[in-house]
């Protein structure tokens, strides 16, 4: 039996050879409008996507063979998790699929902050270099807050006790001893705003979480 997999967004090209490799895969990709895409979805039996298509309800509807909605990343936000489940379509996504490369982007960015890289860069670019502007301040002996204590949050703890920080977290649904395991308190989340010097935001976006870093939260900073 031959099962039709639509490829959405931009996939890398080595899952897609491994796709492609499998005898019973016949594989559409592209980075479609949504009129493409829904012209192409009635024959599909899998949908593989990235961020930037959502699966809908109708795109979920106008799919009577589909049976399976991949998402290439971590979050499944954009796919209408209720639509999926009414029609027996499984969703599934790949949750330590960007960990790694999140975590060093997190870090990246707040020696990038710390030590005025982008600044300076600029400085250098336009021919000056003043450089007690760039002085900036170490990571070492600095509170890093997370907010969310997933995957993403615990590698970005461990990365962060390699330079020497002090790494506290607000997770309400992480036991303190798991945190604890990783070198790392949980604290309630004015408690974060108050001591940490760097933030970092790792939680899904959701009702309780929307907005929540807002002028009142600044505030407390």
């Amino acid at each position: 039996m031959t099962y039709n997999i639509l490829v959405l967004d931009n996939v890398d090209k080595k899952a897609l050879d491994i796709l492609t490799a499998t005898p019973d895969f016949n594989i559409t990709a592209g980075a479609y409008n949504r009129e493409q895409t829904l012209a192409a979805i009635p024959t599909a039996d899998a949908l593989i996507i990235r961020s930037a298509t959502t699966a809908d309800a109708e795109l979920i509807n106008a799919a009577p063979n589909l049976k399976i909605i991949a998402r290439a990343g971590v979050g499944v936000d954009n796919v209408d998790l209720e639509a999926a489940t009414a029609k027996g379509v499984v969703v599934v996504n790949t949750p330590d699929g960007n960990t790694i490369s999140t975590a060093e982007m997190t870090i990246g960015l707040m020696i990038s902050l710390a030590r005025f890289i982008p600044q300076g860069h600029a400085s250098m670019q336009a021919g000056k270099w003043d450089r007690k502007s760039f002085t900036g301040v170490e990571l070492k002996g600095k509170t890093l807050g997370l907010v969310g204590f997933g995957r993403i949050g615990r590698a970005v703890a461990k990365r962060a006790l390699a330079f020497e920080m002090t790494v506290i977290a607000y997770d309400p649904y992480i036991p303190a001893d798991i945190a604890a395991d990783f070198g790392v308190d949980l604290v309630s989340l004015d408690e974060l705003y108050a001591q940490a010097d760097f933030i970092s935001l790792h939680s899904l976006i959701t009702d309780e979480t929307k907005g929540m870093v807002n002028a009142e939260s600044i505030a407390k900073m």
